[in-house]
């Protein structure tokens, strides 16, 4: 089991588009996958549609919760969107429950405490973490209790300012708490096409983490099919099976495992 938290300090850059639609090619790939979603705004449980179709009894706050009381629920708050594909929802709750965080002991280990937990009781083959664009308490969660991060980039100047921001905490995180996190790598997004600036974000990445970080080479397009697909709640490869962009993310999964194979 894999735990890849989807980051990026600048928001607006499709981390939670990433993690919806990479997890759903994972999954069919026949990879088992999770979705946390770790952000407040909650625009993974949207995009999941399971709102719609369960009644959300409890999400990622409560388990949090339950890990600083030290008390146990009857049953992790799990939900399927299709086969192979789970989340486990949040809402606008978490911004309190951030905050009252702040006060407690080993505070940035509460996720991966749960986690732990988690790993006992099922068997994922990935578990994919959506989150905020910060670098606040809940970022620092995630990537101490990720295995590897995945960067989320758009080819803008603004975008190539949260790199460098997200670079100097991920260190800090490596030295204080989690010296074995590494870099899944770069996945540069919402390309246009007839241009060439996501050459000149690889070039910007290449200078801040020089060879230490791998770039992706398949570049997710933009496309009016994505947010169609998010009204939708589908995930693009069910929206579009054969458009460009679902395609594009299909490549990005069978990347992913190539690279893992190597």
């Amino acid at each position: 089991m894999k735990v890849i938290s989807i980051i990026n300090y600048k928001g607006g850059v499709g981390k939670s588009t990433v993690t919806f639609n990479l997890g759903a090619e994972l999954a069919a790939k026949n990879k088992k996958v999770l979705l946390i979603d770790f952000d407040g705004q909650g625009n993974l449980t949207k995009f999941s549609g399971i709102e719609e179709n369960v009644k959300i009894k409890a999400n990622i706050v409560d388990m949090l919760s339950s890990v600083i009381a030290k008390t146990n629920l009857e049953a992790d708050p799990i939900y399927s969107i299709t086969d192979n594909l789970d989340i486990i929802a949040c809402d606008i709750r978490k911004e309190n429950w951030s905050i009252r965080a702040l006060s407690e002991l080993a505070r940035e280990t509460i996720l991966k405490r749960y986690l732990d937990g988690l790993k006992e009781r099922c068997d994922y083959d990935y578990i994919l973490i959506d989150n905020a664009p910060s670098v606040n308490l809940d970022f620092q969660n995630a990537l101490v209790a990720s295995d590897e991060y995945l960067i989320i980039t758009e080819p803008e100047i603004a975008s190539s300012d949260g790199i460098y921001t997200i670079n100097n905490i991920i260190k800090d995180i490596k030295n204080c708490f989690n010296k074995d996190l590494k870099a899944t790598g770069v996945v540069i997004n919402k390309v246009q096409e007839r241009t060439n600036f996501h050459k000149l974000m690889e070039e910007v990445i290449k200078e801040v983490w020089g060879s230490d970080v791998y770039i992706f080479k398949t570049v997710i397009p933009k496309a009016i099919a994505i947010p169609e697909s998010e009204f939708e709640s589908m995930p693009i490869g069910k929206y579009a099976p054969k458009s460009k962009v679902a395609c594009t993310f299909s490549n990005l999964a069978d990347e992913m495992l190539t690279k893992e194979s190597c």
